[in-house]
């Protein structure tokens, strides 16, 4: 028999082994419970998880809402937004967080061929629609939004998939918005709409505008609002931290980085992938394969704001022959586009059929200051400078960079993207001609920053 102070012991020691099992249990219990519900309002709102790549259908908003400028809030929003909150990582800058991937396409995971890079304001994502209608290929934007815009930019892509499904299908969105914004105050819960809390942030929507002044799904409205306009105070649009948030979401071997406002020519994406099969480029990083070290120019030009938008390369000679389109940015910056030498691609290669079919390559062209074109390049080229911000330098910096770097910069013969309405100075807004003095003095820094990260390149940015 054990004496009675050994057996007290032995009690004693088996309570405390009760009592902490109860615990785990209860634990393990109340952690199974929350996870179940979570994905019991996953699968009832039937939403898509950023990274899962599966089909998705969007639902109709629920009964549980909250009003936020007299708008509903379903659960698909409420659970983007808590995603945002919970996944959104502070930029190089600690200024900005971002959200990659915080709502996917259907076909967000595509691993083949070249995603459409673009970024724009909640003021503009009624562009998207026929931006992916025109490019009919995987997409990705980063969305920028400042104070409670984080909750309407959230509803309008919702909307924007419920209205068009080649958007629910091929778009992947990001979110960039700076600290302070209803995600960074409210990390797991939302302010209430009906507080007075969005009256005191900063947004360029009045409290009795509705959804609809920003609605995207209605394309014929007028663009009153872009980037260059806002006013927030000490807050600056982070055009190339856009831009890499974008490039982070996708997933293909190739991008083409273009504005939200710019359209590509018809059939554009297959006649690239087409083209990169048939060249054997594969966009993967490697001194081995052919396209490492290559860009491929897409010529762009301007059209009149009520011109009908070129189907083809004859389409848009003709266009050009009756003043209707001309170079892009020919009256703001003439040098800035001339080194694509207009005059050979108008006059080489080319097709009468719409699309792009038998793309292929017609001259290469060496970099010369301050050129800057749009182009399809491997997913590995060097990111943009997130120091660059709002008007100038933004695009040439990270353009230089490939120069020197050693990219080489072939022309395609079919291709181009098109802006609608002719860049004019009067298009600009009053404060472009101070940030662009900014950005050229830290060009002139970024310039020498290259020397010492390309020591062995003989190249320069001059």
């Amino acid at each position: 028999m054990f004496p009675r102070w050994l057996a007290g012991i032995v009690s004693w020691r088996s309570v405390v082994v009760l009592t902490a099992l109860a615990s785990i249990l209860q634990l393990t219990n109340l952690v199974l419970t929350w996870q179940l519900k979570q994905k019991g309002l996953a699968t009832k709102e039937e939403i898509q998880i950023p990274g899962s790549g599966g089909q998705s259908q969007y639902s109709q908003p629920s009964k549980k809402h909250d009003l936020y400028l007299g708008q509903k809030v379903s659960d698909d929003h409420q659970l983007t937004l808590t995603r945002i909150a919970r996944w959104g990582v502070l930029d190089g800058s600690g200024g900005y967080r971002v959200a990659v991937g915080a709502v996917r396409g259907a076909t967000g995971q595509q691993r083949e061929g070249v995603t459409l890079v673009t970024q724009c304001s909640l003021q503009l994502l009624h562009k998207i629609p026929s931006l992916v209608k025109s490019w009919q290929g995987v997409v990705s934007v980063a969305v920028f939004a400042v104070g409670n815009e984080v909750v309407t930019a959230v509803q309008a892509i919702h909307q924007l998939c419920r209205c068009h499904p080649e958007v629910h299908q091929n778009v992947t969105f990001s979110l960039v918005h700076p600290l302070g914004s209803p995600p960074d105050s409210h990390p797991h819960v939302f302010p209430s709409p009906t507080s007075n809390t969005h009256l005191k942030t900063a947004s360029r929507l009045n409290p009795d505008q509705s959804l609809t002044a920003v609605d995207p799904c209605n394309q014929q409205r007028s663009d009153h609002l872009a980037w260059r306009n806002y006013e927030y105070e000490g807050i600056q649009y982070p055009n190339n931290l856009l831009r890499n948030t974008a490039r982070k979401a996708a997933m293909t071997p190739f991008i083409f980085v273009v504005d939200v406002d710019m359209t590509p020519s018809q059939g554009l994406h297959q006649a690239f992938s087409t083209f990169a099969h048939e060249e054997g480029i594969t966009g993967i990083s490697s001194e081995r394969k052919q396209g490492d070290k290559t860009v491929w120019v897409v010529p762009a030009y301007e059209i009149r704001e009520d011109a009908k938008t070129p189907t083809n390369k004859d389409e848009l000679l003709l266009m050009k022959e009756r003043g209707d389109a001309r170079p892009f940015y020919q009256e703001l910056c003439l040098k800035c586009q001339k080194f694509t030498d207009y005059f050979a691609w108008e006059r080489g290669g080319g097709s009468s059929k719409p699309g792009n079919e038998g793309l292929h390559t017609l001259y290469e062209v060496l970099w010369r200051d301050p050129w800057e074109p749009f182009y399809v390049a491997p997913a590995s080229v060097p990111p943009y400078d997130e120091r660059f911000r709002q008007y100038g330098f933004n695009r040439i910096s990270q353009v230089c960079e490939l120069h020197v770097a050693g990219y080489k910069f072939l022309v395609l013969d079919s291709a181009f993207v098109v802006h609608r309405g002719f860049k004019t100075q009067a298009s600009l807004h009053p404060g472009k001609d101070t940030e662009q003095e900014h950005n050229r003095l830290l060009f002139r820094q970024f310039k020498v920053e290259l020397k010492a990260k390309y020591p062995e390149s003989s190249r320069r940015c001059y």
